[in-house]
């Protein structure tokens, strides 16, 4: 469906009043003081420009480089600035709600990361912290077969955040 709108030269006149104008030159400069960022830029420091990570999880160690390259970092373990070890890694599941047949029909996902961050000069930056996240899956019986493909993607999705979380801990070093 297609609306048309017609407007006078009276309307585009007072469109832009003074007040109009402050008010939204206002609200730009709270927006910008208020720390607001579009989800997946950080604010690195130019001390961390180059990283290397160090992990047994391959999950961690992609959604990791992904969130650093969309940051400008550069991925290189010689002359890093900077490492970040992934010192283990935990991803459970357990049943959290079955039918009335006892089957199961959702399942409860928690991923933590242990990590710490040590600088070229082999001095530890940040102890070693876990960070944790928590989901839900849930499904039809008869669909079994979709469960893992989904599990695979929460997965990912909750390293992605975890990676994030991760990145913005380098804003306050």
């Amino acid at each position: 469906m297609v609306l048309f709108i017609t407007m006078s030269r009276y309307t585009f006149r007072n469109a832009y009043t003074p007040t109009s104008l402050i008010t939204l030159v206002l609200l730009a400069l709270l927006m910008t003081s208020c720390g607001f960022q579009l989800k997946g830029q950080t604010d690195i420091p130019r001390e961390f420009s180059s990283l290397w990570v160090t992990s047994n999880d391959q999950n961690m160690i992609d959604a990791l480089s992904d969130v650093l390259k969309k940051n400008g970092v550069i991925l290189i373990q010689a002359d890093s600035a900077a490492e970040i070890a992934i010192v283990n890694t935990h991803f459970s599941k357990s049943v959290e709600t079955v039918n009335d047949l006892g089957v199961a029909t959702g399942y409860a996902y928690r991923y933590s990361v242990e990590y710490k961050i040590i600088d070229k000069s082999g001095t530890v930056r940040v102890q070693p912290v876990v960070i944790s996240q928590s989901s839900s899956l849930r499904y039809e019986v008869g669909n079994e077969l979709i469960i893992e493909h989904e599990e695979n993607f929460l997965k990912e999705q909750m390293a992605d955040e975890i990676a994030g979380r991760i990145i913005r801990h380098l804003r306050w070093l």
